[in-house]
């Protein structure tokens, strides 16, 4: 197949590429001007406004990029929920392939799902409405758009030198628009539960009049905010005005979002020194386009598409506004161009000639192409196969360097152990000692052999080496116990029990090699209680089922190996704990740091020193203690619930107080309910959060539920009967004696000593 195309005749090539180039000028020749659309989008606008203006123009702009194969409809409902509907229903009449909605409010849910009945796709775009039928939803992120104007309004806060406690209002833009809903949760995410902040709120609507009146009265009513935030431009320059007609203005700071350029805009009145700042809610008409298309096509698309974007401030607002118009101008430009574009097209027919001969040229610049294509194919291929000859060298090698270490390790470790006996007599230790010099020259043998690999990094010293096969003594039953359990070890399953009633820390050994898990359940077993797997899938099942204190694993193992195995554990929030020692006949540099770099804890080359390898898991488990210790001490002190870290393990146990702080009333609240809330059964849940916290669940959920009480007793007024109830407890009295044994005092005498100290 290489060689055919060099044996072809030039003639039968140039044939080929002149049927081609005469093939292209036929279907060139059939292209028409006919300006029908393949796809044909309804767009839904909730009102107007320049922000809306822009997404439209942006759509429409869009549409070009894709010539005759979309066509875009855009309809206002003019702030009318009503009108709204009917459009909907009239896009759905009208055949349109995909409607694009901007809800006025949440209510039109039941014209959304019409239309979806009807076969036809829905993007909601910058508003969502109480449904889930919907095929896809794009716009800003208003939960962070609010979260990231609250943090803003902190920072400007702090660097305002005040006579009393800040107070920031909200202005709403209501309770029946996402976009306000969302707001207003990210906003006040940020100020509640700030004791040094006065945050109030007021729930509204979007029209202008309304916040002007709103913010004249709060004014009249109330002491004067240091920080207004409203949900659009047009609400906080409402605010702004009632706060002008009060002579105020200059004493407050105002917060909006939008971030429109251009005069008498959003960004401009940052700019001015009118706004404090705002946030440029994106509009990206471009992308709704995009993913239409990617939806009416087929293509694989996002269900929920959040758009990013930053806070004007005045700082920045200048260079922002600027840019923003240039964009604009840009934009313009484009629509001109485009404009342009259509009429240019009418001159296509007037090229087709040019273009055919163009192909004709094309045609046998092809056939270079192909011929040139073919070399570099026949290159590619005789790449590949010195590439599959120089990985299986390379495999073969790994394999025969497991293969070697691996039966050194289990004789070297015995031989020591014996050698070191002081019951052999002098005709067998002069027997023993043979074995063992011979045993030593054998792997310097392997050493060398295995070193002279070109493909092998040899960057170890000497002392390394000597290091590395230097075997301390073990037990001398050892021995005598692997010359016992050898004989059954390929008979028997390589999964054994995994229930410990011994109360020892559970080790796992991973290992496809019997007689290597025999060794090593005999170097651990008076210390540990000791499971077994014969490789990295059913290691990683019995990890699950067991939840052990360790894990020791070679790498090289079937079906699944020892680092694909490691990065499952430390993946999974089940078994991310866990510590994991590697063993390995891999002993380059390069392939230590891999090990490391799956998440091992500790990576031991064979053959090993089996005092060694006992020295770090003791180690490894000490410091797992020690975690566990911390645990404890915060638990003493009720402070459980305020740790908070980057680890997996603490997302764990942050996750577990938010689940338990969502049924924290609950008296009947069970470990099923939060196990199965998490995932995972009760047992998993036992096993895991001892391991952690070294508390049980229920251990757990009380030192919570305690911590919650001091809270409420010195934060409220409520009684002591109250606070029980709310916290979950069954009755008043069992929570005072709980309480009373942490705390060692009962909660009316712990609010009496402690009241007036901050919390």
């Amino acid at each position: 197949m290489a060689t055919t195309i060099f044996k072809r005749p030039w003639l039968a090539q140039i044939r080929l590429a002149s049927l081609f180039a005469l093939v292209a000028a036929l279907l060139l020749s059939s292209c028409s001007g006919d300006h029908s659309y393949k796809y044909r989008i309804g767009v839904s606008q909730c009102v107007g406004g320049k922000w809306r203006e822009k997404v439209n123009d942006e759509m429409l702009s869009a549409q070009h990029l894709y010539g005759n194969e979309v066509k875009v409809s855009i309809a206002n409902a003019n702030n009318d929920s009503r009108l709204q509907v009917k459009q909907i229903d009239s896009l759905v009449a009208s055949g349109v392939d995909l409607i694009v909605v901007s809800p006025n409010d949440m209510t039109i849910a039941p014209a959304i799902v019409r239309a979806r009945k009807n076969g036809i796709p829905v993007v909601l775009f910058d508003r969502k409405v109480r449904s889930d039928d919907y095929t896809a939803y794009i716009g800003g992120d208003n939960v962070e758009a609010g979260r990231a104007m609250g943090h803003y309004a902190l920072s400007l806060l702090r660097v305002r030198s005040l006579d009393h406690v800040p107070r920031v209002l909200e202005l709403t833009g209501g309770t029946t628009s996402s976009p306000a809903i969302d707001r207003h949760r990210g906003f006040a995410s940020v100020m509640k539960g700030r004791e040094n902040i006065d945050y109030s709120f007021v729930d509204t609507d979007w029209s202008t009049e309304v916040i002007h009146e709103t913010m004249a009265d709060w004014l009249d009513r109330n002491p004067l905010p240091d920080i207004v935030f409203c949900h659009s431009d047009l609400a906080a320059s409402a605010a702004y005005d009632a706060a002008k007609d009060k002579g105020v203005a200059g004493k407050i700071m105002f917060l909006g979002i939008d971030g429109l350029p251009g005069k008498g805009e959003g960004i401009e009145a940052v700019e001015n020194g009118k706004f404090a700042g705002t946030y440029i809610y994106p509009t990206h008409g471009e992308e709704i386009v995009r993913l239409a298309l990617d939806i009416l096509q087929g293509r694989k698309f996002k269900r929920d598409n959040f758009m990013k974007s930053v806070i004007v401030t005045p700082d920045n607002a200048s260079i922002i506004q600027q840019t923003s118009m240039e964009m604009l101008r840009q934009s313009h430009d484009l629509l001109v161009l485009q404009d342009k574009l259509e009429n240019y097209l009418g001159l296509y027919n007037t090229q087709r000639t040019i273009t055919i001969v163009s192909i004709m040229a094309m045609a046998l610049l092809v056939i270079i192409v192909l011929l040139v294509w073919r070399m570099v194919v026949i290159t590619r291929r005789i790449n590949r196969r010195e590439k599959k000859i120089n990985r299986e060298q390379t495999l073969f090698y790994n394999n025969a360097r497991h293969q070697l270490r691996t039966p050194l390790t289990l004789i070297d470790g015995p031989i020591r152990k014996l050698a070191g006996s002081t019951s052999l007599r002098a005709d067998d230790r002069t027997l023993v000692d043979i074995l063992k010099r011979n045993v030593e020259q054998l792997s310097h043998i392997v050493y060398d052999v295995l070193n002279f690999n070109p493909d092998v990094a040899s960057d170890s010293t000497t002392d390394d080496k000597d290091e590395e096969k230097d075997k301390a003594v073990s037990d001398t039953n050892v021995l005598v116990q692997l010359l016992e359990t050898t004989r059954m070890a390929d008979e028997r399953e390589a999964d054994i029990g995994t229930d410990n009633d011994s109360g020892l820390p559970t080790v796992l050994i991973v290992d496809d090699n019997a007689d290597m898990r025999t060794y090593l359940r005999t170097l651990l077993s008076d210390k540990y209680h000791v499971v077994e797997a014969a490789d990295g899938e059913s290691g990683l099942k019995v990890a699950r089922d067991t939840v052990p204190d360790l894990i020791v694993s070679d790498v090289m193992m079937p079906v699944m190996d020892g680092l694909q195995f490691c990065r499952k554990i430390k993946d999974d929030t089940m078994t991310s704990h866990i510590p994991v020692i590697l063993l390995t006949a891999r002993s380059t540099e390069s392939q230590q740091v891999e090990g490391l770099g799956c998440g091992a804890d500790a990576y031991m080359t064979k053959p090993f020193s089996a005092n060694l390898l006992v020295a770090r898991i003791a180690n490894l488990l000490k410091s797992r203690a020690q975690l566990r210790h911390l645990f404890d001490g915060n638990k003493q002190e009720g402070k459980a619930e305020e740790m908070r870290m980057a680890s997996t393990d603490c997302e764990f146990v942050n996750r577990l107080m938010d689940v338990i702080k969502g049924h924290m009333a609950e008296s009947n609240l069970k470990m099923d309910d939060i196990g199965a809330e998490m995932g995972i059964s009760r047992v998993q849940l036992y096993r895991k959060v001892k391991a952690l916290t070294n508390m049980s669940p229920v251990e757990f959920l009380k030192q919570m539920r305690l911590k919650k009480a001091t809270t409420m007793l010195l934060r409220t007024n409520k009684t002591v009967s109250v606070i029980a109830y709310d916290i979950g407890f069954s009755s008043p009295a069992y929570f005072s004696t709980c309480f009373k044994k942490q705390f060692g005092k009962y909660p009316t005498e712990y609010r009496e000593e402690n009241c007036g100290k901050k919390l």
